[in-house]
C-alpha cells in the first residue's frame, strides 16, 4: 500500500527529521511504498524575505499561534499546494504526520487541505506531541484527523497500515487513539520496541540536496537516558533506557554510508550515547577496524554524553580511533549543590578528569551549561565560572543554554514548581522561559545576565562560546526580551525591544506584525495622555475647581463615563469633564484585553496601562513616531522589492 509521510514546519533545516525517517524505514520494511513530503524544508528553502528568519529560535513561538500559521500558509500557498498535489497524485491511501510542539498547527493546516481535496484519505498523526498527557484524546476530536499513534510508532504505525490495507480503515489497537462509531477509542499503551530488531531509518525518499549540511547523516542508537535529571522532559518520553548493540549501530551506519557515499558525518541524536559504555566501545572498535581496512578516515561522528567514571582514557582512545571527533557533555553547573538539586549524580572533580582525558585523546570537547536553575545563587554561579576557568585548557567549546533553564513539559521540575520555589501562576499565565522564584531573586533577566557574563568569561579565556541559536544572538535576546516584557504586561518596554529588533531586521514579517498591533494602542494612549495632562493643568491653576471636580469625577473614571455636567458648574469644571471624556473615548478604542484606564492619586490624574503609569504625552508621541517611522520604512523597502533580495541563510 502507498503511504505518504509529512513533516510540517517547524523543524531545523540542517538535516532530515530523524523521527520521520525512522517511521519511513519501518513502513518500508513492512512492505509499504513510502513517499516523503518534507514541507518544512521546501518552505525554508523557498521562503520570502518577510519570513527569512522564521526558522530561527527567537521566532519559534510564532509557530504555536494558529492565526499566524494560517496566514503563513496563505502567503506560501504555491509551495504548499505543490506538496499537497504531490501527495494526492501519489495515490497514498494513508498520510502520516510527525508532530511535536511547534508543528501542530502547520500539520493541521496541511491535513485540512488534503482532506478538503480528498476526504477519503486517511490522516494519521504521531510524534512527541502525543507521547504524554491528554493531547491524543483531545486532538482526535478534530475532523481532519482519523487516528493518532501515541508513543513510539516503530511497531504501531506499520500495524495500523496493515489494518487499513486489509479493511480500508484504521482498527483499534495498542498505541492508537481513533474515532469509531461516533466515539473515541483509546487502545492504551503502545507495543514495546526492541531497537536491536527495529528497521533502519530510511533516508532515500528525503530531498537530501536541500538540507543545509550536505554531509550529515542523522542517527540514534538509543532512546531515553540512564539518569533522571529534574529539568529534562525527554527521559519521560521513553520507559527507561533502551539501546542498540555496537554491531547493530555499526550495521546501520554502514548501510547509510553505502546509500549516501557523499555524506561523511554521523550526528548521534541520542540524549545519552554513552548510557551503555560497552555498546559504544564495541561500535567504536568495529568502526576503527573498517577505517583501517579502507586505509582512510571515511566517516566522522559526534555524540551527546553524560559525565561518568567509565569514560576512561582507554575508552576515549577507542572512540578517537573510530574518528569520533566531538563529544558534548551535559555539565550544566559547577556547583555540587545545584547538581544535586538537578539530580545529576556526579561531582565536578569527576567532570574535570573526564574533560581532560577527552581532550587528551584528541576529541573536541563541548560543555553544556544552564543558568538560573531554581535555588542557584550568585555564589553557585561563581562556582560555574570557576569550573570554566580551571577547565579552559580542555574545553574547545561551551554551549550556554539559550533558554537558560526552561520549564520543559512533563519534566519533574515543571511538575513540582512550587516545591522548587517557583512562583505559582495560573495555567493561562504559565510560560516555560519567563518564570520567576517566589523570593524574586531569579527571573528571566537575572538568567539572561548570567548567560551573558558566562559567555564573556568564556570568550576572554579563548573558548568558542557557541551561541546556541541560529542567527544573530543579540536579535535572539531582543526578541525574547520583547516577549518577556509583553508577558509581564510592560507593553511600552516591549515596544522598545521590538523596535530595536526591527532596526536590525527590517523585513521580519512576524515582528512587524507584533509592532503593528501596538500602533493604534500608542495613538490612543498619546491622545488620552494629552487630554489628561491638559485636565491636570486646568485643575492645578484652578484649585477651587479641583476640590469640587475630582471627588465628583473619581467614581466614574472607568465606570461608564462621567455623568452630564450641570449647567451651573464653572467653565473650568466643564472643560475638565470634556477633557476626561476625550481621554475616555481614546482609551475605549483600545482592545478590551489591552485597554488602559484613568487613575487619581494625590490630586493628580494619570493613565494606567495594565498596572504601569504612562509617561508624558511627549514621550508617548516620540515612541509612536518611532513605530510609525520603522513600519513605514519597512513598507517602503518591501514595495521596492528589497525584501526579495537574497539574504544570508540560517547558519548552524
Amino acid at each position: 500500500m502507498k503511504v505518504a509521510l509529512v513533516q510540517a514546519p517547524v523543524w531545523w533545516p540542517v538535516d532530515p527529521p530523524l523521527g520521520l525517517a525512522q517511521i519511513a524505514g519501518c513502513a518500508s520494511a513492512a512492505g509499504h511504498e513510502v513517499l516523503v513530503s518534507d514541507l518544512n524544508i521546501q518552505l525554508w528553502k523557498n521562503r520570502p524575505g518577510k519570513y527569512e528568519n522564521l526558522w530561527l529560535w527567537e521566532q519559534y513561538h510564532f509557530w504555536n499561534d494558529p492565526k499566524f500559521v494560517a496566514a503563513f500558509f496563505k502567503d506560501n500557498a504555491a509551495i504548499v499546494e505543490a506538496e499537497v498535489q504531490k501527495i494526492l497524485s501519489s495515490d497514498s491511501r494513508v498520510v502520516g504526520f510527525s508532530v511535536y510542539l511547534g508543528a501542530q498547527w502547520a500539520s493541521l493546516e496541511m491535513a485540512r487541505l488534503i482532506k478538503k481535496a480528498d476526504p477519503s484519505r486517511i490522516i494519521v498523526w504521531g510524534g512527541q506531541f502525543f507521547f504524554l498527557g491528554t493531547a491524543a484524546t483531545e486532538w482526535i476530536e478534530r475532523p481532519e484527523i482519523d487516528a493518532i499513534v501515541r508513543g513510539h510508532g516503530d511497531v504501531t504505525f506499520p500495524r495500523l497500515l496493515d489494518a487499513v490495507e486489509r479493511t480500508g480503515k484504521p482498527a483499534p489497537m495498542p498505541g492508537v487513539v481513533l474515532k469509531a462509531g461516533g466515539a473515541v477509542v483509546d487502545g492504551g499503551p503502545p507495543a514495546s520496541v526492541n531497537l536491536e530488531k527495529t528497521p533502519f531509518a530510511d533516508l532515500r525518499a528525503f530531498p537530501m540536496e536541500l538540507y543545509s549540511d550536505p554531509i550529515r547523516i542523522p542517527f540514534a542508537g538509543s532512546r531515553g537516558c540512564v539518569w533522571k535529571c529534574h529539568f529534562c522532559s525527554s527521559t519521560n518520553f521513553w520507559s527507561g533506557y533502551t539501546y542498540m548493540s555496537g554491531e547493530r549501530m555499526f550495521a546501520e551506519v554502514m548501510h547509510h554510508r553505502s546509500l549516501l557515499p557523499g555524506h561523511q558525518h554521523v550526528e548521534f541524536y541520542d540524549i545519552t550515547a554513552n548510557g551503555d559504555v560497552s555498546a559504544l566501545r564495541q561500535f567504536s572498535r568495529l568502526t576503527a577496524a573498517a577505517i583501517k581496512a579502507d586505509h582512510q578516515k571515511w566517516i566522522g561522528w559526534k555524540i551527546n554524553a553524560i559525565i561518568r567514571p567509565e569514560m576512561t582514557p582507554e575508552v576515549l582512545a577507542d572512540l578517537r580511533a573510530a574518528n569520533c571527533h566531538d563529544i558534548i557533555y551535559g555539565i550544566e553547573s559547577g556547583s555540587p549543590k545545584v547538581l544535586k538539586m538537578m539530580n545529576k549524580p556526579f561531582q565536578p572533580e569527576i567532570a574535570d578528569r573526564v574533560l581532560k582525558d577527552t581532550h587528551d585523546a584528541g576529541i573536541k570537547v563541548t560543555a553544556n551549561i544552564m543558568f538560573g536553575f531554581p535555588g542557584e545563587t550568585e555564589q553557585d554561579f561563581d562556582m560555574t565560572l570557576d569550573f570554566l576557568k580551571r577547565n579552559a585548557g580542555h574545553l574547545d567549546r561551551v554551549y550556554g543554554s539559550a533558554t537558560f533553564t526552561s520549564l520543559e513539559e512533563n519534566s519533574r521540575l515543571t511538575e513540582n514548581q512550587e516545591a522548587s520555589g517557583i512562583k505559582k501562576v495560573s495555567a493561562d499565565r504559565f510560560h516555560n522561559l519567563y518564570w520567576e522564584t517566589e523570593d524574586g531573586t531569579n527571573d528571566y533577566e537575572v538568567r539572561l545576565n548570567r548567560y551573558r557574563r558566562f559567555r564573556q568569561v568564556a570568550i576572554g579565556l579563548g573558548i568558542d562560546a557557541y551561541k546556541g541559536v541560529n542567527g544573530n544572538l543579540e536579535q535572539d535576546h531582543l526578541a525574547n526580551l520583547a516577549q518577556y516584557k509583553e508577558y509581564r504586561c510592560d507593553h511600552l518596554a516591549a515596544i522598545d525591544e521590538y523596535l530595536k529588533y526591527l532596526e536590525n531586521d527590517l523585513y521580519s514579517g512576524p515582528m512587524r506584525a507584533k509592532l503593528a498591533d501596538y500602533r493604534e494602542n500608542l495613538k490612543a494612549l498619546a491622545a488620552a495622555q494629552r487630554a489628561v495632562e491638559k485636565a491636570n493643568h486646568v485643575l492645578k491653576v484652578q484649585a477651587g475647581v479641583a476640590q469640587e471636580f475630582l471627588p465628583w469625577a473619581e467614581p466614574h473614571l472607568n465606570n461608564g463615563g462621567l455623568p452630564a455636567v450641570d449647567g451651573e458648574r464653572s467653565g473650568g469644571f466643564h472643560l475638565s469633564a470634556a477633557l476626561l471624556n476625550r481621554a475616555r473615548t481614546a482609551l475605549l478604542s483600545m482592545p478590551e484585553e489591552r485597554r488602559a484606564g484613568m487613575h487619581l492619586k494625590d490630586g493628580k490624574l494619570s493613565i494606567i496601562w495594565i498596572e504601569k503609569t504612562m509617561p508624558s504625552y511627549a514621550e508617548l508621541r516620540r515612541l509612536s513616531k518611532r513605530v510609525e517611522m520603522i513600519l513605514a520604512l519597512a513598507e517602503s523597502e518591501i514595495a521596492r522589492g528589497e525584501d526579495k533580495k537574497e539574504a544570508p541563510r540560517c547558519q548552524r
